[in-house]
C-alpha cells in the first residue's frame, strides 16, 4: 500500500461459513476519499482471491475515522502530526496535543504549555480528535 501513497493502519480477516470477510483502514496524510478507497479494494482484492485460492472473499476497505482509538505503536508513528487526545491509567482527565515524536517507549506531545513525554505503559487509552 505504501507504494501507492497509504498506510495500512489495521487489517484483519476471518473465516467463516460463506468465505472470507478482510477489513483494510488505510491513512494518508491529505485523508482518505472513496475513490482511494475503491483504489486499494481493486488492487488488493485479486490478490487476496489469488493467496486464499478463493472468490468466496467478502473485502471492506475504509478510513480511520475522526475520532479512531489508537490501539498500537505503530499507529502513533502513522499518525505523527496528527492531534490525539491521551488517557493516562493515572489520571481522570485527558490530555490533548499533537504528535511530535514516537519512539519504541513512549508518545512525545505538543501542548498548550510546552511539550510531554507519555510512556506507552502508562496509557489507558488514545483517540485521533
Amino acid at each position: 500500500m505504501e507504494g501507492l501513497g497509504f498506510y495500512v493502519v489495521e487489517f484483519t480477516s476471518r473465516k467463516s461459513r460463506s468465505g472470507l470477510s478482510v477489513n483494510v483502514i488505510i491513512y494518508r496524510d491529505s485523508g482518505i476519499n472513496m475513490a482511494d478507497c475503491t483504489a486499494v479494494y481493486k488492487t488488493i482484492l485479486p490478490r487476496i482471491e489469488m493467496l486464499e485460492d478463493s472468490r468466496d472473499v467478502h473485502l471492506e476497505v475504509s478510513s480511520p475515522g475522526i475520532s479512531r482509538n489508537i490501539k498500537t505503536t505503530d499507529e502513533f508513528k502513522i499518525f505523527l502530526g496528527r492531534k490525539v487526545k491521551i488517557l493516562n491509567k493515572n489520571d481522570s482527565e485527558w490530555i490533548h496535543g499533537m504528535i511530535d515524536f514516537v519512539d519504541n517507549n513512549s508518545v512525545n506531545l505538543n501542548i498548550d504549555n510546552g511539550k510531554v513525554e507519555i510512556s506507552f505503559e502508562d496509557i489507558n487509552k488514545a483517540k485521533l480528535e
